[in-house]
């Protein structure tokens, strides 16, 4: 397949004038549109906004994980040795 070359296209002057008028006409239009919205909305009065109170999730856990296992979880001391028995159970996560 030839990939056409922008001199075979006949792209003139006049063409690319009309298509970079055309363009800035639409980002004028749309940029005055957004600013007639902001001062249409800052006209109206304020009435009771709803808002909503989303909790939010700080990490990830697994689906078995209950909140035992948070309780396992604790600061120990570095000389502090533990058997691999008294060690709380790695979670395997198999994707």
């Amino acid at each position: 397949m030839k990939r056409q070359r922008a001199t075979q296209l006949r792209l003139s002057p006049l063409h690319l004038q009309q298509g970079l008028f055309a363009v800035l006409a639409l980002l004028i239009t749309l940029v005055a549109g957004q600013q007639f919205l902001r001062w249409e909305q800052s006209q109206q009065p304020e009435g009771p906004s709803v808002s909503f109170q989303h909790p939010t999730q700080t990490h990830f856990s697994a689906a078995t994980s209950g909140m035992a296992d948070t309780a396992a979880m604790r600061m120990m001391d570095v000389d502090q040795h533990q058997t691999m028995q008294d060690m709380p159970r790695q979670e395997r996560w198999v994707f």
